[in-house]
């Protein structure tokens, strides 16, 4: 069974008091501003780690140059869900994902675009003209990139 509007906001409030928490721990009042803003916007949201990063317990944020009881390594591309305290929500978002629900087939897939016939006669185009507009060191002579477009766009009409 989903989570229904009222656990999530309340999900969503508790962690922006607890980021608020850490943040005016950390930088004073700005920092709990920063800090409460973070919880209100990925509080509720499902996050996907764009890099390696190693996570530690909140209460032992003090200790980010020490040595925390707890460090979790997390690899990029790995995604943090919420759960609102609730283990049935996380249950239930790996089964849509293994039934290949939309939400789940559609994450980390863009769909390309189809190229046009006007885009392929203008790449021809260009790449004929390319040559004449260049150095010979393979860099563009001044002003020579803006005209070789243009003569690439002369040739598709």
């Amino acid at each position: 069974m989903a989570r229904s509007k009222t656990e999530a906001a309340k999900s969503k409030v508790e962690s922006a008091v607890a980021l608020g928490g850490l943040g005016a721990k950390i930088g004073g009042a700005p920092g709990a501003a920063l800090g409460a803003g973070i919880g209100l916007i990925i509080g509720d949201g499902e996050t996907v780690f764009p890099l390696d990063m190693v996570a530690i317990p909140a209460y032992q944020a003090y200790m980010i140059q020490g040595s925390p009881s707890l460090q979790v390594y997390i690899r990029a591309g790995e995604t943090l869900m919420p759960t609102g305290g609730n283990v049935q929500d996380v249950q239930e978002v790996i089964q849509a994902q293994a039934e290949g629900s939309p939400i789940a087939s559609h994450m980390g897939q863009t769909k390309r675009k189809k190229t046009t016939a006007y885009q392929r006669k203008y790449k021809k185009a260009f790449a004929s003209v390319k040559r004449k507009h260049m150095k010979k060191d393979g860099t563009w002579k001044k002003g020579e990139f803006k005209a070789a477009v243009k003569a690439a766009h002369r040739m598709c009409k």
